[in-house]
């Protein structure tokens, strides 16, 4: 069922009929922003359901203006000004360093006068909207003061409806209370839609609230993106998430045993590894090396029987990792190769149909957090989670190197990732927490990409080695597999 709900939401890319252009001055234009992965839908509003104002090639170079609320569109122009209008997030590849979550948020609709946001006047702040200013975009906790270990007020359910009064120093956390006066207190501005108010236009406020009672409302968790259901997502489960507490090696579980007897009787093969994610998972830098002969152990020589069992997989080029793949993404038909995947077959499926493997890697977030919301990242996690295990492939999930650029979201997506193994009892690699003492936080200078050794060193787990991102990703997981393989698989 997972795997078609997550159709409507890529429903933006359909044939249709061209229509006339509409220019754009780009004398004083700058690089592209983006390029469009596939012949791509460009509308006169952010969604399928828009008019369309052209259909831009493969490749075209776009340069960006606006988003809308959740990122999901941007709104922009082709880099020659030949067309402008909104497109779809998901189907474009992103110039390194670039961040939609940076964009101003627009309602724009093309061929209609603009209505831009009047930028905030933090010198003169108007007071807050006599009427709903915000919605919850799910359950979301109430609390006395602006910060998670401030104490919890009560719960209100998704899409209701919050008076705005003021908020704290950064906009983070605004304070409001319910239509009807039932619950009043401070709500992260992370989790609320605002509506024709920017957070920073409320006065500041410090209050803490005095004597708060302790509970929660009822809450429908059960919360939906475009009229789809998008399960129980619930921030609460999530925001005392110590990713500091968990385990940088991941350690095997009595379902990972049970997925892997799975597997075994429908035929998979127990040598072969499979690895889905984005660009940080597709480079040769990451196992290949091992499946090559190009490495050093150093002390590490009791991880020689893993590299032996699972072989010449660990250099496989899957199906299920790309540059620029997300979590909806590696579930979709379109982004299949057509010439090894068959017809409707998403990347994931593809993947397994391919190869039979026994266990997959998975680790995701590092461009989820700037064009996808956390609900709709936890949802389509748990669908790749869902079908490794119903092809009796054991997952194991990892915590994400990060964005230096987006810390706080880097942080929460990957709370979201260690709450989904331990709802799965699956294993978990913290490379997160292995990679917070290395020079950038094993990141290149941009920030961004996890951190490349000279040549072919990503082999290499010895000294100064061990200081560079890819190595310690290889070193780790190489641990993890061989505690898997040693209690799951033998």
């Amino acid at each position: 069922m997972f795997r078609k709900l997550s159709l409507f939401l890529i429903a933006g890319v359909l044939l249709a009929v061209l229509v006339g252009p509409q220019t754009v001055d780009v004398s004083a234009q700058g690089g592209a922003d983006a390029w469009a992965l596939y012949d791509l839908n460009m509308r006169t509003g952010p969604g399928p359901d828009y008019a369309l104002v052209a259909v831009v090639v493969r490749d075209t170079p776009l340069v960006f203006e606006a988003r809308n609320e959740d990122m999901s569109w941007l709104l922009g122009h082709t880099q020659d000004g030949a067309h402008r209008g909104w497109v779809s997030s998901l189907y474009l590849r992103f110039q390194t360093g670039f961040a939609a979550a940076r964009l101003p948020v627009s309602g724009e609709t093309v061929g209609e006068a603009a209505q831009p946001e009047t930028p905030p006047d933090n010198s003169a702040p108007v007071a807050a909207p006599a009427g709903v200013g915000a919605y919850t975009v799910y359950a979301l906790n109430v609390r006395s003061g602006p910060g998670p270990s401030q104490p919890l007020v009560g719960q209100v359910p998704g899409n209701t409806g919050i008076i705005l009064e003021g908020r704290n120093a950064d906009g983070s956390w605004v304070l409001g209370h319910t239509q009807d006066g039932s619950m009043r207190g401070w709500l992260s501005s992370l989790y609320l839609k605002f509506v024709g108010i920017n957070a920073m236009n409320l006065p500041y406020s410090s209050e803490i609230l005095a004597g708060a009672p302790a509970g929660a409302a009822g809450a429908d968790t059960h919360v939906t993106y475009q009229g789809i259901n998008m399960g129980g997502y619930d921030p609460a489960l999530i925001e005392n998430i110590d990713l500091a507490a968990y385990p940088v090696v991941g350690s095997s579980t009595a379902r990972a045993r049970d997925i892997f007897l799975q597997g075994r009787a429908m035929g998979n093969n127990p040598n072969v590894l499979a690895k889905v994610g984005d660009c940080s998972s597709e480079h040769w830098f990451f196992l290949s090396v091992f499946a090559w002969g190009k490495y050093d152990l150093g002390e590490y020589g009791y991880l020689q029987p893993v590299i032996d069992h699972f072989g010449e997989s660990l250099g496989y080029n899957s199906e299920a990792t790309h540059n620029g793949f997300n979590v909806n993404a590696v579930m979709h038909p379109d982004w299949s190769d057509p010439s090894v995947c068959q017809k409707g077959e998403s990347p994931l499926q593809c993947e397994f149909r391919l190869h039979k493997p026994s266990v997959v890697i998975i680790m995701f977030g590092t461009s989820d957090l700037l064009v996808m919301t956390p609900y709709e990242f936890d949802f389509y996690l748990r669908d790749i989670v869902d079908q490794s295990i119903e092809a009796g492939v054991i997952p194991v999930l990892s915590t994400f190197p990060g964005n230096k650029g987006f810390w706080d979201r880097t942080v929460l997506y990957n709370q979201i990732v260690v709450r989904i193994a331990l709802d799965y009892d699956i294993p978990l690699i913290n490379l997160w927490l292995a990679l917070e003492d290395l020079p950038n936080k094993g990141l290149e200078p941009d920030g961004f990409h996890l951190g490349e050794p000279e040549g072919e060193a990503a082999g290499y787990l010895t000294g100064n080695y061990l200081k560079v991102g890819y190595n310690v990703r290889n070193l780790v997981t190489l641990q993890t597999l061989d505690n898997i393989w040693r209690n799951a698989m033998r």
